[in-house]
This record gives structure tokens, sequence and C-alpha cells, in this order.
């Protein structure tokens, strides 16, 4: 991506027929424009995809005309806005979490509170139920990318994390993102 790059987020939904996200690319580089980051899923009976789109003004112009054709075509739901690059924020370093725990519908809410209180940014989150295939427990798996300030001491949260993790019957994972 070039200075003089102007950025699109596309916001799409629908039922996985065909194949969506090549149709979406070839759309997207017909017209000139690049996709600079990217995440497509299967979320229940639907395909969700999240797309960064970059280009010059013009290139970025023609695919906003298009866009309502294409998912009319591809049969989806799209939404689309003009955005600014993400902030570079070296006051942070980033860390993934993950936790595994038994089902309960106030996991994610103790974990995003618990990172709420020590001043830590959620970037990203996956979650996923499932039954363990060995006991038949229904489970829950978290994977979160962090933003944590780097003033907080590593060892301190790691501890305080495992506690909470103790606390929820939970095994945790937290570490730093090494890219």
């Amino acid at each position: 991506m070039s200075q003089t790059d102007n950025l699109l987020t596309v916001s799409a939904i629908g039922k996985p027929k065909g194949n969506v996200p090549l149709e979406l690319f070839k759309a997207i580089r017909e017209r000139g424009g690049e996709v600079e980051d990217c995440r497509i899923a299967q979320i229940g009976d639907r395909l969700t995809a999240n797309l960064l789109v970059s280009g010059n003004w013009s290139t970025l112009g023609r695919l906003e005309t298009a866009l309502p054709g294409i998912a009319e075509k591809l049969e989806l739901q799209v939404r689309f806005e003009r955005c600014e690059a993400r902030s570079v924020n070296p006051d942070f370093r980033p860390y993934a979490a993950e936790v595994v725990a038994p089902q309960d519908s106030n996991l994610l809410v103790n974990i995003l509170e618990f990172f709420q209180h020590q001043d830590v940014v959620v970037v990203e989150i996956s979650t996923q139920k499932y039954q363990s295939t060995y006991t038949g427990a229904e489970m829950a798996n978290v994977q979160m990318v962090l933003h944590v300030p780097v003033n907080q001491h590593p060892q301190a949260l790691r501890e305080s994390f495992m506690d909470l993790c103790d606390d929820l019957n939970a095994d945790g994972m937290l570490d730093p993102i090494k890219t």
C-alpha cells in the first residue's frame, strides 16, 4: 500500500454458494483495487467476509459503485465504508491469549472484563463451542489478539491471567506474538 492509497472496508454476509471469496477478489482486482487485509469464515450456515481494500480515489469509487451489483449477483448483503489505516502505537506490545474451558455463557464477558481492568486492548476475538470427542463435555475455545501496555509487567499480567483461568476452571495461555 502506498502513501497515496485510500482504504475501503467491505463487510459481506451470505450463503456460501459457489466460490464467493474468489468472486469478491476478482471483482476488486478488475477495478484496480488490492486486498490489504481480510477475514473470511463460515459462521453458522453463512459466509462472512471482512476486507480492507486499497486503491486510489478513482479505483475505490468504481468499486463502491459496483458493490451493490456484485452483492446482488452473489446473493450477499454488503456494507462498505471509507476508512483510515490502522494506527500504530508503540506504547503497546502484541500478545496472544487462548482459553479452553467448560462452556459457560459468562466466559467471554469474564475474560473481557479482566483485560479491561488490566488496561489491555482486545483487538481480535475468535470463539468456538464444541463437544469434547473424549468425554462429551460442552467446551469453549477463545482466542484473542491483545495490545498490552509496554509498562505492564509481563509476569504479573500472566500470573493474574492464570489466576482468572483457575477461577473459571479453564486452561489458558498468554504469550507475546513474535512478528
